[in-house]
């Protein structure tokens, strides 16, 4: 029996791999914190007349809130709304909060319980009118005016479908963005070939295949271009199912101008840093090995 050998695959480095193990994390976490952040924060929506200023707070991280000096508001009065449109901000039902557009009114900045009847509030201090929903308007709009102090709240947002979404997208995208970083990184200086025992294996980061080689055909090899039907096709790193030369083959390799074509029970293409050592290897095994071929 021959000793088990252990072959492992060139490092190269690759600018295009590292900036991609940087990226993924910062594409993919940042969208999942802040569905978090819309799902589980947040409070009730409040309007407050206090010390001759109208607040409105969202109790919604994207909305935010608006302080409006009682002297600065030009006119208030009762509206219906209808035809609007989200610009920016927040849809939930029952919640309505940040830029919408409205055909009478233009755009506005507004927090609702997104009913028709409503309050809309103009002031020379705001960019644009403020939409509001209090239970009672016409009662609303005569407290604004007079300065009378008071407080509306509103019932909170429904966020039953966010939190939802979260629950089943944040953990994945979390470990994939991780694992995918890890791959990037880790992955060229894990992939071993082992040759010893009848078999070849191959170890990558996250599992290991084998093929038995008494009977297989193994050359040195320039494989064409790589089409990724699974797995990972990476600048520097391939591992899974591809197409190449019309054929479905298995790849794990980091240098693809040093491969390894071998032909068993499956086609697989590898790249050991030591090619010739590893035919002598696999020819040891009972492989036949071939000349060059591109």
């Amino acid at each position: 029996m021959v000793a088990m050998r252990e072959f492992p695959a060139p490092i190269r480095w690759s600018a295009a791999r590292v900036a991609l193990a940087v990226l993924f994390p910062l594409v993919i976490l940042p969208p999942m914190a802040g569905l978090v952040a819309v799902a589980f924060t947040g409070s009730a929506p409040t309007y407050t007349i206090a010390g001759g200023t109208l607040t409105v707070k969202s109790g919604d991280l994207l909305s935010g809130e608006r302080a409006v000096p009682l002297a600065d508001i030009t006119g208030v009065e009762p509206t219906t709304l209808h035809g609007g449109r989200r610009v920016s901000g927040t849809a939930l039902p029952g919640f309505c909060a940040g830029r919408y557009s409205y055909p009478d009114l233009g755009t506005v900045w507004q927090v609702t319980n997104c009913t028709a009847s409503a309050v809309v509030v103009r002031a020379d201090s705001q960019p644009f009118p403020i939409v509001l929903t209090p239970p009672d308007p016409s009662a609303f709009v005569q407290q604004v005016r007079a300065g009378e102090a008071a407080v509306v709240t509103l019932p909170p947002a429904s966020k039953g479908i966010f939190q939802l979404l979260a629950l089943a997208l944040v953990p994945t995208a979390g470990v994939t963005a991780i694992l995918l970083s890890a791959l990037l990184l880790f992955g060229p200086r894990r992939l071993r070939y082992t040759v010893g025992d009848g078999m070849l294996e191959v170890r990558t980061m996250y599992g290991r295949k084998r093929w038995p080689i008494q009977g297989a055909r193994a050359t040195a090899y320039v494989p064409t271009r790589l089409w990724r039907v699974a797995g990972a096709g990476l600048p520097g790193y391939h591992s899974g199912l591809f197409r190449e030369s019309g054929q479905s083959t298995r790849c794990y390799a980091t240098a693809l101008d040093h491969a390894v074509l071998f032909e068993g029970p499956a086609r697989v293409i590898v790249t050991p840093d030591d090619r010739e050592g590893f035919l002598k290897a696999l020819e040891a095994e009972g492989a036949q090995v071939h000349a060059v071929t591109t």
